[in-house]
């Protein structure tokens, strides 16, 4: 027997099966105990037309959703791209994520297409979008309601509310990649307050965004010290707030996130403090910025120019934007780099130590802003004594403002 053969057929056996077993390997899943099959959002859901709640412009229509109760969803949503002919390649283009009580904005829609964008802006709570909420109008083909704060957490997943939420925004995103005019390779996601902790999933589920955008919202919610959202997670049995943990936080989906995100939220945010909102973002792998003026502002508010302008830089319709790196402190002064591709000339920045001295709840805290020296790609500033958190705003010629990430000096 020739021994060398033998083995030889042996290893092409062996790499045939391998390559057998790699094709028929099922499509890319989501972390260990994740609800979602991301190989199913990925496929193009059906598009139902209506003439319901129609705005001048606008296409309005119903997409698929996912089952509940052996039910079809239906999910209502606004779309509109730029008028005119398309860049080569296509538009890029945006998946817009409500808050908690919002609805589909033609108005966000329309923020993103003035901008050169195509957009597209559903209902994620089951309504119609007209009335106020809580007063909006259900319709026959809702998925599951939002229910407080996992108010649901005892329901089979795929009859939770956040469940849906999040397969929607992805599914939304599908529904953009087979228009013939958009760009693949250039849709992002930007979402708001409870938009924002969907987005916080969906960008480490989501392997095809380009960029991801939250506002405000965040994971470790069962860390939070907001009471609005503490006191749901405080009453959960220990089995619903282990099954929280591992299915639903953010925090679980985040690390796997390679992309672009650009991380916006007010220092004294009412609902998301800053400690797990921070926390949150250094989970990110991908390129990572952050954005933090100093204000309790919190709302649908989309017109943030920084948000524009990373869109924009990651899409290659604008300028590169400057990096800030880690605060550091050394000899009573504290320090952050400036990097990145852009101009970076000194004359073109200016920048803001920003610091506290309290040791309450983040939303309470107060801050003060004192200007801070740029010299040689560098923001430098002394640090008053009894400074117990603090970070630096630096803004370009163009008004842009990003931020380092807070620190803590050691006491």
């Amino acid at each position: 027997m020739n021994t060398t053969n033998f083995y030889c057929d042996k290893r092409r056996w062996f790499l045939l099966i391998l390559l057998i077993q790699f094709f028929q390997a099922p499509a890319q899943q989501g972390p260990v105990g994740s609800p979602w099959n991301p190989a199913a959002l990925y496929e193009t859901p059906k598009v139902y037309p209506t003439n319901l709640c129609k705005a001048d412009g606008f296409e309005s229509f119903f997409y698929e959703g996912s089952e509940f109760k052996a039910s079809g969803t239906r999910v209502f949503a606004y779309y509109k791209k730029p008028a005119g002919t398309p860049p080569p390649g296509g538009w890029p283009a945006v998946v817009c994520v409500h808050g908690g009580g919002g609805t589909a904005f033609p108005d966000w829609v329309q923020a993103w297409v003035d901008r050169g964008y195509a957009a597209i802006s559903m209902d994620l709570e089951g309504h119609l979008p007209q009335g106020n909420f809580p007063n909006r109008e259900w319709h026959e083909k809702a998925g599951p309601p939002r229910i407080t704060t996992f108010g649901d957490i005892e329901l089979a997943d795929r009859e939770q509310w956040f469940f849906h939420a999040v397969a929607d925004v992805i599914r939304a995103n599908s529904l953009l990649r087979s228009f013939p005019d958009i760009n693949k390779n250039k849709i992002g996601m930007h979402g708001i307050s409870w938009g924002g902790v969907i987005t916080s999933a969906a960008m480490g589920i989501d392997h095809r965004l380009a960029f991801a955008i939250p506002v405000y919202g965040c994971g470790f919610l069962y860390q939070t010290g907001c009471q609005a959202f503490k006191k749901y997670f405080d009453v959960m049995t220990p089995d619903q707030l282990r099954a929280y943990k591992s299915k639903w936080d953010p925090s679980v989906y985040l690390p796997g996130c390679e992309i672009p995100a650009l991380f916006y939220i007010g220092s004294n945010d009412g609902a998301f403090p800053l400690d797990i909102w921070q926390k949150s973002a250094l989970l990110v792998k991908g390129r990572r910025m952050l954005c933090i003026p100093v204000t309790a502002e919190h709302g649908h508010i989309w017109n943030q120019k920084e948000i524009f302008a990373f869109a924009d830089a990651i899409t290659g319709k604008g300028r590169p934007l400057p990096d800030i790196g880690k605060a550091v402190i050394a000899d009573g002064y504290a320090s952050a780099g400036i990097s990145g591709d852009g101009d970076l000339r000194v004359s073109r920045f200016t920048a803001m130590l920003v610091y506290t001295m309290d040791t309450c709840g983040w939303q309470n805290r107060k801050w003060q802003s004192v200007p801070a020296e740029v010299k040689a790609n560098r923001v430098s500033q002394k640090l008053p004594p009894e400074t117990t958190a603090f970070y630096f705003n630096v803004t370009d010629q163009e008004g842009l403002t990003f931020s380092s990430a807070y620190e803590e000096p050691v006491r």
